[in-house]
């Protein structure tokens, strides 16, 4: 897969993200996933979606995953193409932000 990184992403990630290097390394093993893979539907089916809790957000965010970084964290993801998507079409997936505000005590 190909990764794409919005400003958001890269500006949240400067600021919650770079000072923390255990959610720095657990943010590159996400990455280090989606690269392995081919596409999205490959990424779904692995254990791993259960470890970093690769998730399909639900009802207005129903375009967006999420993927943990640790309890208060998340990485906010939205796969390149239409809605509804197809998983074994899916080869880009852009990082929209990472989430810190919305999850209780990290």
């Amino acid at each position: 897969m190909v990764i794409i990184e919005s400003k958001k992403y890269k500006k949240s990630y400067s600021k919650i993200i770079k000072a923390n290097s255990k959610e720095q390394e657990r943010l590159e093993n996400i990455k280090i996933l989606f690269l392995n893979y081919s596409n999205l539907h490959d990424v779904l089916l692995t254990p791993y979606k259960e470890i970093y809790h690769i998730e399909q957000k639900t009802g207005n965010l129903k375009e967006y995953y999420t993927a943990r970084v640790n309890k208060k964290i998340r990485l906010i993801m939205k796969p390149v193409g239409n809605y509804p998507y197809n998983t074994l079409e899916i080869t880009d997936i852009e990082f929209i932000d990472i989430d810190n505000k919305h999850y209780g005590e990290g």
